[in-house]
Protein backbone atom coordinates (compact mmCIF):
# COMPACT_ATOMS: atom_id res chain seq x y z
CA UNK A 1 0.00 0.00 0.00
CA UNK A 2 2.62 2.86 1.15
CA UNK A 3 4.68 1.29 -2.40
CA UNK A 4 1.21 2.19 -4.50
CA UNK A 5 0.97 5.27 -2.41
CA UNK A 6 4.58 6.46 -3.28
CA UNK A 7 4.22 5.75 -6.88
CA UNK A 8 1.20 7.63 -7.28
CA UNK A 9 3.13 10.71 -5.33
CA UNK A 10 6.35 10.35 -7.63
CA UNK A 11 3.89 10.04 -10.90
CA UNK A 12 1.61 13.31 -10.10
CA UNK A 13 5.66 15.69 -9.06
CA UNK A 14 6.96 14.43 -12.64
CA UNK A 15 3.23 15.40 -14.21
CA UNK A 16 3.51 18.57 -12.02
CA UNK A 17 6.88 19.42 -13.09
CA UNK A 18 6.05 18.54 -17.05
CA UNK A 19 3.40 21.09 -16.81
CA UNK A 20 5.18 23.63 -15.27
CA UNK A 21 8.02 23.15 -18.07
CA UNK A 22 5.28 23.61 -20.45
CA UNK A 23 3.36 26.42 -19.06
CA UNK A 24 6.63 28.04 -18.90
CA UNK A 25 7.75 27.74 -22.41
CA UNK A 26 4.57 28.92 -23.38
CA UNK A 27 5.25 32.41 -20.96
CA UNK A 28 8.43 32.69 -23.05
CA UNK A 29 6.54 32.37 -26.47
CA UNK A 30 4.10 34.85 -25.24
CA UNK A 31 6.42 37.61 -23.96
CA UNK A 32 8.40 37.33 -26.66
CA UNK A 33 6.04 37.69 -29.55
CA UNK A 34 5.50 34.25 -30.03
CA UNK A 35 6.98 31.74 -32.65
CA UNK A 36 9.86 33.38 -34.73
CA UNK A 37 9.10 33.92 -38.27
CA UNK A 38 12.05 34.15 -41.13
CA UNK A 39 11.92 37.37 -43.03
CA UNK A 40 14.23 38.43 -45.96
CA UNK A 41 16.76 41.31 -45.46
CA UNK A 42 19.54 43.36 -47.96
CA UNK A 43 23.00 41.59 -46.99
CA UNK A 44 24.61 43.99 -49.68
CA UNK A 45 23.19 47.78 -50.41
CA UNK A 46 20.66 47.65 -53.39
CA UNK A 47 19.92 50.56 -56.13
CA UNK A 48 16.79 51.49 -57.12
CA UNK A 49 16.17 49.67 -60.27
CA UNK A 50 18.70 46.92 -59.45
CA UNK A 51 17.19 43.10 -60.13
CA UNK A 52 17.37 41.35 -56.72
CA UNK A 53 20.00 38.27 -56.55
CA UNK A 54 19.85 35.66 -54.31
CA UNK A 55 23.49 36.63 -53.32
CA UNK A 56 22.29 40.05 -51.75
CA UNK A 57 19.55 38.52 -50.02
CA UNK A 58 19.65 36.97 -46.32
CA UNK A 59 17.21 36.18 -43.59
CA UNK A 60 16.91 36.55 -39.88
CA UNK A 61 14.14 35.63 -37.63
CA UNK A 62 11.77 38.16 -35.86
CA UNK A 63 8.61 37.38 -33.21
CA UNK A 64 5.51 36.65 -35.14
CA UNK A 65 3.74 39.48 -33.40
CA UNK A 66 6.41 42.10 -35.24
CA UNK A 67 5.94 40.47 -38.39
CA UNK A 68 4.08 43.48 -40.96
CA UNK A 69 2.19 42.70 -44.15
CA UNK A 70 5.39 44.18 -46.12
CA UNK A 71 7.28 42.17 -44.46
CA UNK A 72 8.72 39.32 -47.16
CA UNK A 73 8.96 35.83 -46.01
CA UNK A 74 11.79 33.71 -46.64
CA UNK A 75 9.32 31.27 -48.50
CA UNK A 76 8.57 33.82 -50.75
CA UNK A 77 12.22 34.32 -51.60
CA UNK A 78 11.43 32.83 -55.54
CA UNK A 79 9.24 35.18 -55.66
CA UNK A 80 11.54 38.08 -55.36
CA UNK A 81 14.69 37.23 -57.27
CA UNK A 82 14.97 38.75 -60.48
CA UNK A 83 12.11 41.40 -59.59
CA UNK A 84 13.57 44.96 -60.12
CA UNK A 85 13.88 47.31 -56.29
CA UNK A 86 11.48 50.27 -56.76
CA UNK A 87 13.77 51.92 -54.48
CA UNK A 88 17.08 51.58 -52.43
CA UNK A 89 17.62 49.03 -49.94
CA UNK A 90 20.22 49.85 -47.64
CA UNK A 91 22.40 46.73 -46.43
CA UNK A 92 20.56 45.28 -43.16
CA UNK A 93 17.32 46.73 -43.89
CA UNK A 94 14.59 44.27 -44.36
CA UNK A 95 13.11 43.80 -47.97
CA UNK A 96 9.77 44.88 -47.62
CA UNK A 97 6.98 44.45 -50.98
CA UNK A 98 6.80 47.92 -51.33
CA UNK A 99 10.34 48.14 -52.05
CA UNK A 100 9.70 46.25 -54.92
CA UNK A 101 9.10 47.34 -58.69
CA UNK A 102 6.90 44.74 -60.62
CA UNK A 103 7.11 45.77 -63.99
CA UNK A 104 9.99 45.88 -66.54
CA UNK A 105 10.05 49.61 -66.65
CA UNK A 106 10.29 49.90 -62.98
CA UNK A 107 6.76 50.82 -62.65
CA UNK A 108 4.41 48.79 -59.98
CA UNK A 109 1.22 47.16 -60.58
CA UNK A 110 -1.46 47.25 -57.80
CA UNK A 111 -2.52 43.44 -58.74
CA UNK A 112 1.02 42.46 -57.67
CA UNK A 113 1.28 44.62 -54.57
CA UNK A 114 -1.73 42.42 -53.12
CA UNK A 115 0.07 39.83 -50.86
CA UNK A 116 -1.37 36.32 -50.91
CA UNK A 117 -4.90 36.25 -48.62
CA UNK A 118 -5.45 40.06 -48.91
CA UNK A 119 -7.64 42.25 -50.72
CA UNK A 120 -6.99 45.68 -51.85
CA UNK A 121 -9.62 48.50 -51.26
CA UNK A 122 -10.22 51.85 -52.43
CA UNK A 123 -11.59 54.69 -50.05
CA UNK A 124 -12.47 58.15 -50.35
CA UNK A 125 -10.13 60.53 -49.13
CA UNK A 126 -10.44 64.44 -48.77
CA UNK A 127 -7.46 66.70 -48.23
CA UNK A 128 -7.38 66.27 -44.71
CA UNK A 129 -7.31 62.49 -44.71
CA UNK A 130 -4.74 62.56 -47.14
CA UNK A 131 -2.55 64.97 -45.73
CA UNK A 132 -3.07 67.39 -48.73
CA UNK A 133 -1.05 65.00 -50.62
CA UNK A 134 1.37 63.72 -48.18
CA UNK A 135 0.19 60.17 -47.76
CA UNK A 136 2.89 57.79 -49.44
CA UNK A 137 2.44 54.36 -50.54
CA UNK A 138 3.96 52.04 -47.60
CA UNK A 139 2.37 54.72 -45.01
CA UNK A 140 0.69 52.75 -41.92
CA UNK A 141 -2.51 54.37 -40.68
CA UNK A 142 -5.90 53.91 -38.32
CA UNK A 143 -9.36 54.44 -40.29
CA UNK A 144 -12.02 55.97 -38.27
CA UNK A 145 -15.17 56.57 -39.66
CA UNK A 146 -18.24 58.80 -38.80
CA UNK A 147 -21.80 58.22 -39.52
CA UNK A 148 -25.39 58.61 -38.31
CA UNK A 149 -26.81 55.66 -36.10
CA UNK A 150 -30.31 56.56 -37.45
CA UNK A 151 -31.68 58.56 -39.88
CA UNK A 152 -31.56 61.23 -37.56
CA UNK A 153 -28.52 63.73 -38.32
CA UNK A 154 -27.31 64.64 -35.03
CA UNK A 155 -27.36 61.27 -34.10
CA UNK A 156 -23.47 60.76 -35.04
CA UNK A 157 -21.21 58.99 -33.79
CA UNK A 158 -17.32 58.71 -34.88
CA UNK A 159 -16.07 54.87 -34.56
CA UNK A 160 -12.55 53.45 -34.58
CA UNK A 161 -12.48 50.86 -37.62
CA UNK A 162 -9.57 49.65 -38.49
CA UNK A 163 -5.58 49.87 -36.68
CA UNK A 164 -2.47 49.67 -38.70
CA UNK A 165 -3.54 50.01 -42.17
CA UNK A 166 -0.80 49.41 -44.76
CA UNK A 167 -1.44 52.13 -47.39
CA UNK A 168 -0.88 50.38 -51.17
CA UNK A 169 -1.12 53.55 -53.42
CA UNK A 170 -2.15 57.41 -53.14
CA UNK A 171 -4.07 58.06 -55.63
CA UNK A 172 -2.02 56.80 -58.61
CA UNK A 173 1.05 56.91 -56.75
CA UNK A 174 1.84 53.57 -55.77
CA UNK A 175 5.53 54.66 -54.72
CA UNK A 176 9.24 53.49 -55.77
CA UNK A 177 9.02 54.05 -59.10
CA UNK A 178 12.34 54.67 -61.10
CA UNK A 179 12.92 57.26 -63.23
CA UNK A 180 13.05 56.45 -67.03
CA UNK A 181 15.21 59.35 -68.14
CA UNK A 182 18.44 58.48 -70.36
CA UNK A 183 22.16 58.35 -69.18
CA UNK A 184 23.41 61.64 -69.42
CA UNK A 185 20.01 63.34 -70.41
CA UNK A 186 19.01 66.71 -68.36
CA UNK A 187 15.56 66.09 -66.96
CA UNK A 188 13.40 69.21 -67.26
CA UNK A 189 10.52 67.22 -65.05
CA UNK A 190 10.84 67.62 -61.50
CA UNK A 191 11.69 64.45 -59.12
CA UNK A 192 8.10 62.75 -57.84
CA UNK A 193 7.87 63.50 -54.35
CA UNK A 194 4.24 62.53 -54.25
CA UNK A 195 0.86 62.53 -55.80
CA UNK A 196 -0.95 65.91 -55.95
CA UNK A 197 -3.71 66.59 -53.79
CA UNK A 198 -6.22 66.19 -56.63
CA UNK A 199 -4.83 62.57 -57.44
CA UNK A 200 -4.90 61.89 -54.13
CA UNK A 201 -8.96 61.92 -53.74
CA UNK A 202 -8.70 58.03 -52.95
CA UNK A 203 -6.48 55.67 -50.93
CA UNK A 204 -5.96 52.16 -51.51
CA UNK A 205 -5.45 49.73 -48.08
CA UNK A 206 -4.54 46.44 -47.96
CA UNK A 207 -6.82 44.62 -45.81
CA UNK A 208 -8.94 41.38 -45.13
CA UNK A 209 -11.74 40.32 -46.99
CA UNK A 210 -13.59 40.78 -43.84
CA UNK A 211 -11.94 44.00 -43.04
CA UNK A 212 -12.95 44.91 -46.79
CA UNK A 213 -16.88 44.14 -46.08
CA UNK A 214 -16.47 46.44 -43.14
CA UNK A 215 -14.76 49.67 -45.27
CA UNK A 216 -17.49 49.16 -48.04
CA UNK A 217 -20.29 49.76 -45.81
CA UNK A 218 -18.93 52.30 -43.32
CA UNK A 219 -17.58 54.49 -46.68
CA UNK A 220 -21.67 53.68 -47.97
CA UNK A 221 -23.19 54.97 -44.59
CA UNK A 222 -20.81 57.60 -43.94
CA UNK A 223 -17.51 59.15 -43.89
CA UNK A 224 -13.93 57.63 -43.37
CA UNK A 225 -11.01 59.58 -41.82
CA UNK A 226 -7.03 58.09 -41.70
CA UNK A 227 -4.65 58.83 -38.97
CA UNK A 228 -1.07 58.88 -39.27
CA UNK A 229 1.29 56.68 -37.73
CA UNK A 230 4.98 55.68 -37.63
CA UNK A 231 5.68 52.95 -39.85
CA UNK A 232 7.63 51.16 -36.82
CA UNK A 233 4.60 51.14 -34.50
CA UNK A 234 2.60 48.30 -34.52
CA UNK A 235 0.85 48.23 -31.59
CA UNK A 236 -3.14 47.97 -31.68
CA UNK A 237 -4.87 49.96 -28.70
CA UNK A 238 -7.79 47.54 -27.88
CA UNK A 239 -10.74 48.76 -26.37
CA UNK A 240 -10.89 52.61 -28.08
CA UNK A 241 -14.32 53.96 -27.04
CA UNK A 242 -16.89 55.55 -29.48
CA UNK A 243 -17.07 59.49 -29.71
CA UNK A 244 -20.44 61.08 -29.66
CA UNK A 245 -22.07 64.48 -29.15
CA UNK A 246 -22.53 63.75 -25.67
CA UNK A 247 -18.83 62.67 -24.31
CA UNK A 248 -17.05 64.97 -26.95
CA UNK A 249 -16.57 67.60 -23.88
CA UNK A 250 -15.73 64.85 -20.96
CA UNK A 251 -13.38 62.90 -23.24
CA UNK A 252 -11.98 66.43 -24.31
CA UNK A 253 -11.03 67.46 -20.73
CA UNK A 254 -9.45 63.65 -19.86
CA UNK A 255 -7.34 64.13 -23.33
CA UNK A 256 -6.23 67.72 -22.24
CA UNK A 257 -5.42 66.75 -18.48
CA UNK A 258 -3.45 63.26 -19.52
CA UNK A 259 -1.31 65.70 -21.97
CA UNK A 260 -0.49 68.23 -18.83
CA UNK A 261 0.67 65.09 -16.90
CA UNK A 262 -2.73 66.03 -14.88
CA UNK A 263 -4.84 62.82 -15.28
CA UNK A 264 -8.81 63.69 -14.38
CA UNK A 265 -10.01 62.47 -11.59
CA UNK A 266 -12.90 60.10 -11.66
CA UNK A 267 -16.13 60.38 -10.26
CA UNK A 268 -16.51 59.94 -6.88
CA UNK A 269 -18.40 56.82 -5.88
CA UNK A 270 -21.13 57.10 -3.18
CA UNK A 271 -21.38 53.21 -0.98
CA UNK A 272 -24.34 52.68 -0.49
CA UNK A 273 -24.43 51.14 3.55
CA UNK A 274 -27.85 49.06 4.20
CA UNK A 275 -26.87 47.10 6.85
CA UNK A 276 -24.35 46.67 9.61
CA UNK A 277 -22.22 44.65 7.43
CA UNK A 278 -21.57 47.38 4.62
CA UNK A 279 -23.59 45.57 1.86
Amino acid sequence: MNRKALWVSVAAVLIGLLLLVVYQRQFERETSGGPKVRILFAVNDIIAGEALQAAKLGFREIPEAYLEDRHIRQSDMNRVIGVQAGGAVRANQALLWTDLATTSNGRRELSLLVRSGMRAVTVRADATSSFSGLIRAGDRVDVFGTMSRSNVEADRVTLPLLQNVLVLAAGRDLGGEVAAAQPGAASTQPAPTGASRADVAMVTLSVTLEEAALLVFAQDRGRLSMVMRNPDDINVVEGLPETTMSNLIQNREQVNAVRRGNPAPRPQQIENITGGNGR
